[in-house]
């Protein structure tokens, strides 16, 4: 069975010719005197000095007899220079195929952000193909399945601005951490989901949350907890999927606010209790405002229904306030919010969301830690 070499590919084969020339130079022998004493045709031994013609056993042989430099010597120098001249061409011929196959992914998604990502954008171009081709476990020229994946739930706008290049890298950058995180031992069960979101509601109204605590409350319940930070233009907050029987949730951080990756989260989780299916095997998260589709409208519902219900939001909203300042409202929400099991930053969140008034920096939301 034939292996590969390890010898290293030289940048240009050494032909016996000038082995033989640099060896005449040194001991100060012309060229045709040299033809003369061996008995070999000027012009035949020019060529072969010129790596046009190749060493023959016959000539090895006279070689060896004018300079003392074996026959095995030669024929040795001739071998290493037929497989190195094999092996530049074959070389060449993986760095076209390399090229040809990174020509075929930027047109499809955006391969030197990628590259810059998995930090290889310094490394040759066979070699950097062939360790990212390693570390998939799909077909690089068919990722055009993640992006089905999640068709139809996002819309372009004015507003919002998204390159369909970079959200396909992003999604491949997010397929390639899904995969190489280990495996949960704990199994997943139908209803979790839903119980993952109560506990998850209950730390952010407490203000306990942390990346480390979201990830073990998740983690406890059979649900992947991953981080894949987003590239420009691709205005992703998380994502969804279900991979050997266990939901993953992927986050991006888009913005440092921890009151809104728990809404993020809960957004997901209401997607893995309720609308998983043979026919939608993914979401993604990216503006609810911006979504035509129902499925995203009832999961924010839901997120916002799990941190504030209904109920006690409309308790807080009628305990007045004896001025018309949104100042001195949103204080009296945050101390309404106080009273009831509430986060303050939660609840004013929420009133400078429904009445689209954002001129405060009072009771801002924890950042991410």
């Amino acid at each position: 069975m034939a292996t590969k070499s390890n010898r290293l590919v030289p940048a240009r084969a050494i032909h016996p010719g000038e082995v033989l020339r640099e060896e005449l130079l040194e001991r100060g022998i012309k060229q045709k005197d040299f033809a003369r004493t061996i008995g070999v045709q000027p012009t035949h031994l020019n060529e072969f000095i010129k790596g046009k013609r190749n060493l023959n056993e016959g000539l090895a042989i006279k070689l060896e007899k004018a300079l003392g430099i074996s026959y095995t010597n030669w024929m040795s120098l001739h071998a290493g220079y037929l497989y190195d001249c094999k092996a530049i061409e074959e070389k060449k011929n993986e760095e076209l195929k390399a090229l040809d196959f990174e020509n075929a992914c930027s047109d499809m998604f955006n391969l030197k952000a990628l590259y810059k990502r998995l930090d290889m954008s310094l490394m040759p171009c066979v070699d950097r193909v062939a360790q990212l081709k390693g570390m998939l476990s799909f077909d690089l020229l068919s990722a055009e399945h993640l992006r089905l994946q999640v068709a139809g739930l996002y819309k372009h706008s004015e507003k919002v601005q998204i390159d369909e290049k970079n959200m396909l890298t992003w999604l491949i950058l997010n397929k390639i951490e899904i995969d190489k995180t280990p495996g949960l031992r704990t199994k997943y069960n139908e209803g979790d989901a839903k119980k993952a979101a109560c506990d998850l509601s209950e730390l952010a109204n407490r203000g306990c949350l942390s990346v480390g605590a979201i990830k073990e409350l998740l983690n406890r319940y059979g649900i992947q907890y991953i981080h894949v930070e987003k590239i420009d233009k691709t205005p992703i907050d998380a994502f969804s999927t279900i991979v050997n029987e266990h939901p993953v949730i992927t986050v991006t951080y888009r913005y440092n606010d921890m009151d809104k990756l728990a809404f993020d989260i809960l957004h997901e989780l209401c997607h893995i209790d309720r609308h998983f299916g043979s026919d939608q095997t993914a979401f993604i998260s990216i503006d609810g405002l911006y979504s035509n589709d129902p499925r995203e409208r009832e999961a924010n519902e839901f997120a916002r229904q799990m941190l504030i219900p209904d109920k006690v939001w409309n308790e807080m909203m009628s305990v007045g306030c004896n001025s018309l300042s949104p100042y001195k409202i949103a204080k009296t929400i945050a101390q309404a919010a106080g009273s009831r099991g509430i986060s303050p930053s939660i609840a004013v969140a929420r009133y400078k969301h429904d009445t689209k008034w954002y001129n405060t920096s009072s009771y801002r939301s924890p950042k991410i830690f």
